[in-house]
């Protein structure tokens, strides 16, 4: 297995969760990755002032819940495909901007700009149907490497949008 670094991601959440939640990584809360996982050369608390910063006067974004679709190399992730409305990939752009000024290296780059495809997973517990409309006002940063754990993560903040 290869070594594990410091990474995180941003979504928006769609359960009530409060920061300083920990969960397994095989049991995420029902959510919407906003930008898939990444790394930056920004401490935790330059990030969270950059992107507050930014959040508080930015729109927030709506989509709308469509057709299930499989994801993953073997089609084993099964996920809901939300609209990619112009609010929603306006956010997604903002937010990458803002991010590269901290020298962002996404994980996997192609699912980013315009290979963002909006989507939430389905969860054990819980799962948007089609025709769902959902709002995206706040974003969470996800820590993906909660006290040196691959198999653990970690509601570091939510911010506000607008």
């Amino acid at each position: 297995m290869g070594q594990f670094t410091q990474k995180y991601t941003i979504v928006q959440l769609f359960e009530d969760i409060e920061e300083g939640y920990v969960y397994p990584s095989t049991s995420w809360p029902l959510h919407s990755t906003v930008v898939d996982t990444f790394a930056i050369k920004w401490s935790i608390d330059e990030m969270v002032t950059k992107l507050t910063d930014a959040l508080k006067h930015h729109a927030t974004a709506n989509s709308e819940a469509g057709d299930d679709r499989f994801f993953g190399e073997n089609g084993q992730v099964q996920v809901v495909l939300l609209d990619r409305t112009e609010s929603l990939i306006k956010l997604h752009l903002d937010i990458l901007t803002i991010l590269e000024d901290g020298g962002l290296a996404l994980n996997d780059p192609q699912f980013a700009r315009d290979g963002f495809l909006p989507h939430a997973t389905i969860q054990k517990h819980a799962r948007l149907d089609k025709g769902n409309e959902m709002r995206f006002t706040a974003l969470s940063i996800i820590d993906m490497f909660p006290n040196e754990d691959p198999y653990m993560r970690k509601v570091l903040k939510t911010i506000k949008i607008g």
